[in-house]
């Protein structure tokens, strides 16, 4: 498999993702936002093309806590 572009820094990008997701989701614990974007800003770290992880790891996180704070798991297959 390809290697990430070199530019890719997936700290910054999970700090870039918390910040925006914590903006938006002021009431939820920083660490656990912090966590989640981690997960998925990692989850997407291999990919060829590294220029919309941002976005895509943005709106992951939000599903994931949005799914915590319901009591279900939006990382999970639906039936």
């Amino acid at each position: 498999m390809d290697k990430p572009a070199k530019d890719f820094d997936a700290h910054e990008v999970t700090e870039e993702v918390a910040e925006r997701v914590k903006k938006r989701m002021p009431d939820v614990d920083d660490d656990l936002i912090r966590r989640e974007a981690a997960a998925s800003v990692e989850s997407h770290a291999d990919a060829r093309v590294t220029d919309f992880i941002g976005i895509i790891a943005e709106r992951e996180t939000r599903e994931r806590l949005a799914g915590i704070a319901e009591g279900t798991d939006e990382s999970s297959p639906k039936d």
